[in-house]
């Protein structure tokens, strides 16, 4: 069960944590994709998912028997404070990256979106396997 339920969470995590680490010089440039922005929209895509991940992992493993109003509490925060850490990384510690406060802002967006994807399609489908 923990398996199912955590380990996406956590290689999810771990991945965010690989990709965050690899040294600006070695990251592709791609010139006609400069006007998207595409650095933005991979903050809020990546911890989308996180989020939809966590939420997935405490709401449906219900292992550690949250309330929803707590499960999502937690899952925002732990995107959140994941993001902000990430962000203080590529700062301090990780070699030719730098971090960004406007990233760290484009992570907690991602992981509020999550939140709302998570309501919108995963919830409705929860209900409708249960009828």
């Amino acid at each position: 069960m923990f398996l199912r339920y955590h380990l996406p969470t956590l290689l999810w995590a771990l991945f965010i944590l690989t990709i965050c680490a690899v040294p600006g010089d070695r990251i592709p440039k791609l010139s006609f994709l400069e006007w998207l922005k595409p650095d933005k929209i991979v903050h809020l895509l990546v911890f989308g998912m996180l989020c939809i991940l966590l939420l997935r992992s405490f709401l449906d493993a219900n292992a550690l028997n949250l309330s929803e109003k707590n499960a999502i509490i937690i899952a925002l925060s732990i995107c959140i404070v994941y993001g902000a850490l990430v962000e203080f990384l590529q700062y301090s510690v990780f070699i030719n990256r730098s971090g960004d406060v406007r990233d760290a802002i484009a992570n907690s967006i991602g992981a509020f979106l999550g939140w709302w994807a998570y309501n919108r399609f995963f919830k409705k489908q929860k209900k409708k396997l249960k009828a």
